[in-house]
């Protein structure tokens, strides 16, 4: 389980990174969030397609991480087995997205031709934290639904 938890959690992060680099190209980023790092409460065509592209990238890679783990097995694991080895893949890309993502590359570096702003989201590592906790639910409810939905497609 563990090493198929690295290599589609490093597989993940690769395209998480394609993906966050086509958001933010594409103005569905700046869409969703507002220059503080915050969502916008109104809603509109390109934060609500942002939305619906990242939990779709989300489920998919986790129900492709747990066909993966069911592949290399003789029987079906059970949900809970299902749901460690979704929630790992998880955790590696959100770990991923907090370290190299938001405090090396958004903090540390802050590249210029990101056009960040000088604001403390984009320049204090504290609210960055506070979204990494706010994000574990998220990946709880995605791992749990991914598990299901494998489980009940065998």
């Amino acid at each position: 389980m563990l090493k198929n938890i690295l290599e589609i959690g490093a597989l993940g992060c690769v395209l998480f990174t394609g993906l966050i680099f086509f958001m933010a190209y594409s103005g569905i980023a700046s869409a969703m969030r507002d220059e503080h790092g915050n969502f916008r409460k109104e809603k509109n065509f390109k934060s609500v397609l942002g939305a619906i592209v990242f939990l779709c990238f989300l489920l998919g890679l986790l129900f492709y991480a747990n066909v993966k783990y069911t592949n290399s097995l003789s029987t079906t694991p059970s949900l809970i087995h299902l749901w460690i080895n979704s929630f790992g893949v998880f955790f590696i890309i959100h770990l991923y997205d907090l370290l190299v993502l938001d405090y090396l590359i958004i903090i540390k570096w802050h590249p210029k031709f990101l056009a960040l702003p000088n604001t403390s989201y984009y320049r204090s590592f504290r609210p960055h934290v506070i979204g990494f906790l706010k994000g574990i639910p998220l990946g709880v409810i995605a791992s749990l639904i991914s598990s299901l939905l494998l489980l009940w497609i065998k």
